[in-house]
C-alpha cells in the first residue's frame, strides 16, 4: 500500500465495496459490517497517506461512516429508478457512495491539510490509537445497535424517520448542541491533558451521553417553545439514541473542522516564521557584502589618499550609521518610513561618491506617509538593486524616483541595463514578496516596460 497513490486506493476498495456487496447479497448474508471494515481501512489508509494524526483519522472515521450510510441508502433508491435488479442496485450504489466519500477526504485535507505531501509521517501518525480504536468500537456498536434496533417491532423505520424530523424541526435545541460542542472541543483542544487516555475517553462518553440526553428531553418537551407533557420514557428512549448518533457524528465534524482550521493557522505562522528568518538572513548577507564594503573602503582610501579629511570623516560616519540601522532593525518586522528614508539617504550620499556624476535620487514624499511602516531596508534593496542591473554615466544618467502615496512607496528607475550585467535572481524581492504578504497579506506591485522599472510596496 505504501507504493499505491491515493487515487489507486479509492479505486480499489470502490471496487471492493461493490464485489463484496454483490457477493453477501447473492449469498444472502448481510454485509454491512463488512462494509463497514472497508470503509474504516479505507479511511484510515487515505489518512495515512496524507499524513494526518490519529485524532483527525478517528473522527473521520465516524463522520464518513455516517454520512456514508446516508448516501448509501438515498443513492440506492435513486438507482432503482433506472435498474431493477437488487444486487447491481446495491453494488453500484456502494461503488459510488465509496468514490465519493474517498475523494471528499482528499479534497478536505488538501483545503485544510497541515502540511505538503513530503511532510513527514512520523511526527502526524502519533501513537494514540486507542482514540481510533475507540472510533472503530463506536462505529461497530452504532452499526449493530441500528440492526437489533430495526429488527424489534417497537423501533421501526418510520418511528426513527419521525424522531429525527422531531429533532430536526427543533431548531433551538440543534443550536445548542451545536454550541455545546463547539465550545467542548475548543477547551479540551486549548488545555493540558494530564490524566492520560482512559480518563479523556471516559470524559468524551460522559460528555456525548449527557448532552445527548439534555437535547434529547428538550426536543420531546417541545422546549423552550411548549411544555409537551404526554412525552413518555419509552419516546425518550428512542430520541435519545437518536440525538446520541447525530451528537457523535456533529461532535466528529466540528473536531475536524476545529482542527483543520488550527493546523492550518499553525502551517502559516511556520511558514511566516521560516520566511522571516530567510529575510534575516538576507539582511546578514547585505551587512557583509564584500562588494559594497571592498567599494567603500577604496573610496574611503582615495579620500584619504588626496587629503581630503572632512570628507572621509563624513563618509566613515555615514558608514558606521549605515551599519548602525542594519544591526537595530535587525530583529524589527516593520519600522517607520521616516526611518528608512533616514536610511536610505546616507546609503544614497555614500553611492554618490562613488558615482559622483551621472546617478540622482528624486524623493516625493508626504509627512503623513512618513509615520507609516515598510520593511527594514526594502526602499535600499530596490536602489541596490537598481545600481547592480543598470549602468551609469555621465551621458545616461541613471534617475531613481522614490514617489509616497496613496498607502503606498514606489520606487522606480529608468531601465539601461548593463550589456555584460548577471542575470538577475530577484531574491531580495521575492523575500520582500512574501513578508508583505505574511505580515498583511497585501502583495508588492512590480511594473517593467521598455523604458522603466517600478516597484511599489505597501505602506503599513
Amino acid at each position: 500500500m505504501r507504493s499505491l497513490k491515493v487515487s489507486g486506493i479509492i479505486h480499489l476498495f470502490a471496487v471492493l465495496h461493490a464485489v463484496v456487496a454483490l457477493s453477501c447479497h447473492l449469498a444472502g448474508i448481510n454485509d454491512e459490517l463488512v462494509l463497514t471494515l472497508l470503509t474504516i481501512v479505507l479511511i484510515v489508509l487515505i489518512c495515512l497517506k496524507r499524513g494526518l494524526n490519529v485524532e483527525f483519522t478517528a473522527a473521520s472515521v465516524i463522520v464518513v461512516n455516517v454520512i456514508g450510510y446516508l448516501l448509501g441508502t438515498g443513492g440506492a433508491q435513486l438507482i432503482e429508478l433506472l435498474l431493477h435488479a437488487p444486487p447491481v442496485v446495491h453494488a453500484v450504489s456502494t461503488f459510488i457512495t465509496t468514490e465519493i466519500l474517498g475523494w471528499s477526504i482528499v479534497w478536505f485535507t488538501k483545503l485544510f491539510r497541515r502540511g505538503d505531501d513530503t511532510a513527514s509521517r512520523s511526527s502526524a501518525w502519533t501513537p494514540r490509537i486507542g482514540l481510533l480504536l475507540l472510533a472503530v468500537g463506536v462505529i461497530f456498536v452504532l452499526r449493530l445497535a441500528y440492526v437489533e434496533l430495526f429488527s424489534s417491532p417497537s423501533f421501526s423505520t418510520d418511528r426513527l424517520y419521525h424522531m429525527a424530523d422531531l429533532l430536526a424541526s427543533n431548531s433551538a435545541a440543534l443550536i445548542i448542541l451545536l454550541c455545546v460542542n463547539i465550545i467542548y472541543v475548543r477547551h479540551t483542544r486549548r488545555r493540558e491533558t494530564r490524566h492520560g487516555l482512559i480518563a479523556e475517553i471516559a470524559a468524551f462518553l460522559l460528555f456525548v451521553l449527557f448532552t445527548s440526553a439534555c437535547v434529547a428531553l428538550i426536543t420531546g418537551l417541545h422546549l423552550p417553545f411548549a411544555f409537551d407533557r404526554s412525552f413518555s420514557a419509552r419516546e425518550f428512549l428512542q430520541l435519545w439514541i437518536v440525538t446520541l448518533l447525530v451528537e457523535v457524528t456533529l461532535y466528529s465534524v466540528v473536531f475536524m473542522v476545529d482542527y483543520a482550521l488550527v493546523a492550518r493557522a499553525v502551517l502559516r505562522a511556520e511558514r511566516g516564521k521560516a520566511h522571516q528568518a530567510q529575510f534575516r538572513y538576507m539582511k546578514l548577507k547585505q551587512q557583509v557584502n564584500p562588494h559594497f564594503l571592498f567599494n567603500s573602503l577604496n573610496i574611503l582610501d582615495c579620500l584619504v589618499c588626496e587629503q581630503r579629511t572632512e570628507q572621509a570623516s563624513a563618509y566613515i560616519h555615514k558608514l558606521a550609521g549605515i551599519y548602525r540601522y542594519m544591526l537595530q532593525n535587525e530583529e524589527e518586522t516593520l519600522v517607520r518610513l521616516r526611518e528608512e528614508m533616514a536610511f536610505v539617504g546616507m546609503y544614497v550620499d555614500l553611492l554618490q561618491v562613488r558615482f559622483p556624476e551621472g546617478f540622482r535620487v528624486e524623493t516625493d514624499i508626504p509627512d503623513e506617509a512618513m509615520n507609516r511602516h515598510v520593511l527594514p531596508c526594502s526602499v535600499q534593496l530596490l536602489i541596490e538593486n537598481a545600481i547592480k542591473h543598470n549602468s551609469v554615466g555621465a551621458d545616461r544618467p541613471l534617475v531613481i524616483r522614490i514617489v509616497a502615496g496613496a498607502g503606498a512607496v514606489t520606487v522606480s528607475n529608468n531601465l539601461q541595463l548593463k550589456v555584460s550585467g548577471t542575470t538577475s535572481t530577484r531574491v531580495g524581492l521575492n523575500y520582500i514578496r512574501q513578508q508583505y504578504l505574511d505580515l498583511s497579506g497585501i502583495p508588492i506591485g512590480i511594473r517593467r516596460t521598455d523604458t522603466e522599472y517600478c516597484v511599489t510596496l505597501p505602506l503599513l
